[in-house]
């Protein structure tokens, strides 16, 4: 079983009960999937074999390395921060599709993820867009020549009408 029973919150906030169980999952996942990489059913097997916690840190861990190497090759160590309005809403829809293909409950993961989606998008956009201004990438946040004029914009895009 790749999620624990649980039924109580006191228990839903135990590590020994719901994340250690798990973690042996984690070091046999990356070769399940190299072994499987050809095979869509045993890799859905393995998605649904998985506890979906497992499933989402082995997708961090995978890209880690992505993200140093893009750091490493442009000299910005601030790669992450290019998708960090998008990665919740993926690992929101991971956990989605698991519950779907589980045929848990998905009401509240639905919302969830439905708002995610949106949050994503309107965040993605506004950070493009400051002013009027089109800057083409999220990481004018991340400089501080960018911060300085980001600052100074602020009072005009939230001033008042008179």
């Amino acid at each position: 079983m790749a999620l624990p029973i649980l039924k109580s919150a006191t228990a839903c906030a135990d590590f020994g009960r719901t994340v250690q169980p798990y973690f042996s999952q984690l070091n046999d996942l990356p070769r399940q999937i190299y072994q499987s990489a050809t095979d869509l059913q045993a890799l859905k097997a393995i998605y649904l074999n998985t506890n979906p916690l497992v499933s989402a840190f082995a997708f961090s861990l995978f890209l880690v390395p992505i993200f140093l190497v893009i750091s490493e090759i442009n000299r910005n160590y601030s790669q992450v921060d290019r998708v960090w309005s998008i990665l919740p809403t993926v690992y929101n829809l991971h956990y989605v599709t698991y519950a779907h293909a589980k045929n848990l409950p998905t009401q509240r993961l639905n919302s969830l993820a439905i708002i995610s989606v949106i949050w994503s998008g309107a965040t993605r956009s506004a950070l493009k867009t400051i002013d009027g201004k089109s800057y083409g990438n999220t990481s004018i946040l991340h400089s501080s020549s960018s911060l300085t004029s980001f600052s100074s914009l602020w009072p005009k895009a939230y001033e008042n009408p008179k």
